[in-house]
C-alpha cells in the first residue's frame, strides 16, 4: 500500500503513481505534467473537448495532495456543478484499491490525515476565494467563466505562498475579451512563443500549452483536426461524425479549439516574436512616424520606421501623453530626416498644427475602414513575411497581443476587443508603415504651354 513517503513527488513520481492506479498518462498528458512541474507558477493547457483535460488536472491535483506536506488544493470552475465534475474524478481515483485508507473522503472534500492536506471545491464567486492560501489552484474549463473574479482571486493568491501554483485547463474561448482570452493574450506577448504543427507553446512566467487547428487549415481535413486532438481514443471517424452532427461554430470551438469565433486573430501565433530583433537607425536617415494619442485609460504612442523597416517606439501614459508625443516628434525631427507624421486627428489635431508651423510634415490619417483596412493588410503582411525588425519591448508586444481583426464590408482591420485594452502602438505602427511603403511621388515636369 503506497504512503506519502512512497508516492514520489515530481514528474517521475506522478507517472509512476498514475500507472499504480491504472491511469497511465498519454504522451500529451506527460507534456502537460512536465510543464506543471517546471519553473512557471502559472500553467495553462488548452485542448479540444474529450481530451481528458479534467482527468489530467484531477490526477495532478490528487498526486499533489498525496506528496505535498500541508497541501491545500482549491478547485474552481464556472459553477459548483462543473467543479464537482473535477472533484468526482478525483474521488474516483482516490477510491482505487491501491490507495485504500490513504485519504478521507467527505462531501466535496478530500483529506490526507498523514500530511494534514486538504482538497476542496470552491464556489465560482471569486471574492470568497480571496481568503484562501493554497498550494495548488486548479481552474477548470476557464472558457465558460462569466467574469474574471475567480481567476483573479486564484492568481493573486499565488503571492501568499512561494510554493503555490495555478493550473488552468480549458477549451478555447469563443470570445477573445474573456478571462481566458486575456490570459492567452498575456501568454502570447511573452518573448518565447512558437507553433509546431497543432501545438502552440509559450514560456515565461506563464507556461501556455495549446493544441489547436491552425487558422489556415482546411477544416474539412479531419486528419488536420485529429492532430489538434492528441488523445489516442479520439479517431478521425469520431471527428467526422461530430463535424456532421454539430453546428460549424461549435465544431470550430470545441473540436478544433479555435479562438474568438465571430472575432478573429490578426496574427499567427509566434509571428510577432519572429520579427523581434535589434532595430538600427542612423542619424540623418529618413523616417516615417505614426502617432496615436489615447485618453486617460489608453496609451499615447509614437512609432517610427525607416526605409529598412526597422521600428522604434515610445509609449506614454496619462493626460500628459499628447505633450510627451509632441516632444518625442521634435526629438526625432532633430535627429532624422522626418518625412511625414501620420496621425489620428481625434486628439492630435492641434498638436499637428503646431508641428506644421515648425515645418514638420503632418498628414491626417482618419481611423476609417477606407484607410485602416488596407493599412491593416499591409502591416499583417510585413509581419508574417518577417520584413519588419521590431524592438524587444514587452509593452509593445502586449499591444500586439491585445489586437484583434474586425471584419467589415470593406474587408478587415485591426481593432481592440474592448475599450479597456491598449493597442495604440499597433495603430501607430500601422500608420507609420503605410506611409513608409508609399511609392515616392513623381515630380511634376512642365512639358509646354497650351
Amino acid at each position: 500500500m503506497p504512503t506519502i513517503a512512497r508516492t514520489r513527488p515530481g514528474i517521475a513520481g506522478l507517472i509512476e503513481w498514475c500507472k499504480l492506479i491504472d491511469e497511465p498518462l498519454a504522451p500529451f498528458q506527460r507534456r502537460i505534467a512536465r510543464a506543471y512541474f517546471g519553473k512557471a507558477r502559472e500553467v495553462c493547457a488548452v485542448l479540444p473537448r474529450g481530451n481528458a483535460k479534467t482527468s489530467t488536472a484531477a490526477l495532478i491535483g490528487l498526486h499533489h495532495l498525496l506528496t505535498t506536506p500541508g497541501a491545500m488544493v482549491t478547485i474552481g470552475a464556472a459553477s459548483r456543478d462543473q467543479a464537482r465534475i473535477a472533484f468526482e474524478r478525483m474521488r474516483g481515483f482516490a477510491q482505487h484499491p491501491a490507495l485504500d485508507g490513504e485519504l478521507t473522503i467527505r462531501h466535496l472534500e478530500l483529506r490526507n490525515p498523514e500530511s494534514d492536506g486538504l482538497l476542496r471545491v470552491v464556489p465560482s464567486d471569486g471574492p470568497r476565494v480571496h481568503g484562501l492560501s493554497s498550494t495548488l489552484y486548479i481552474a477548470d474549463e476557464v472558457w465558460s467563466w462569466p467574469d474574471a473574479g475567480l481567476l483573479e482571486a486564484m492568481t493573486t493568491g499565488l503571492v501568499k505562498r512561494p510554493d503555490s501554483k495555478l493550473l488552468a485547463i480549458s477549451t478555447a474561448a469563443a470570445q477573445l475579451d474573456s478571462p481566458l482570452g486575456r490570459m492567452r493574450a498575456r501568454a502570447l506577448a511573452q518573448p518565447s512563443v512558437q507553433r509546431k504543427g497543432a501545438v502552440i507553446e509559450a514560456t515565461g512566467d506563464l507556461h501556455w500549452l495549446e493544441w489547436s487547428v491552425p487558422d489556415d487549415a482546411d477544416l474539412a481535413d479531419m486528419r488536420a483536426v485529429k492532430r489538434a486532438n492528441p488523445a489516442p481514443w479520439i479517431t478521425v471517424a469520431d471527428l467526422r461524425r461530430q463535424r456532421a452532427a454539430v453546428p460549424d461554430l461549435a465544431f470550430q470551438q470545441f473540436h478544433c479549439c479555435m479562438w474568438g469565433i465571430g472575432e478573429g486573430h490578426w496574427l499567427p501565433a509566434g509571428a510577432w516574436q519572429q520579427c523581434v530583433g535589434k532595430p538600427a537607425f542612423e542619424d540623418g536617415e529618413a523616417i516615417w512616424v505614426g502617432v496615436d494619442v489615447g485618453g486617460e485609460r489608453s496609451a499615447s504612442v509614437v512609432v517610427w520606421v525607416n526605409a529598412g523597416l526597422h521600428v522604434g517606439c515610445a509609449i506614454f501614459h496619462g493626460d500628459a501623453g499628447v505633450l510627451e508625443c509632441v516632444a518625442q516628434v521634435r526629438e526625432l525631427a532633430g535627429r532624422f530626416r522626418l518625412r511625414e507624421v501620420a496621425f489620428d486627428p481625434w486628439r492630435f489635431g492641434q498638436a499637428a498644427q503646431e508641428l506644421a508651423r515648425e515645418r514638420v510634415t503632418c498628414l491626417e490619417f482618419p481611423q476609417t475602414d477606407t484607410r485602416m483596412c488596407p493599412a491593416s493588410v499591409r502591416l499583417h503582411a510585413a509581419i508574417v513575411e518577417r520584413r519588419l525588425v521590431l524592438p524587444d519591448d514587452a509593452e509593445l508586444a502586449q499591444h500586439a497581443a491585445n489586437t484583434i481583426a474586425k471584419h467589415s464590408r470593406r474587408g478587415w482591420r485591426i481593432d481592440k476587443p474592448n475599450p479597456r485594452a491598449n493597442n495604440d502602438a499597433i495603430i501607430a505602427l500601422c500608420m507609420a508603415l503605410e506611409r513608409a511603403e508609399q511609392p515616392p511621388a513623381t515630380p511634376t515636369r512642365l512639358v509646354g504651354w497650351m
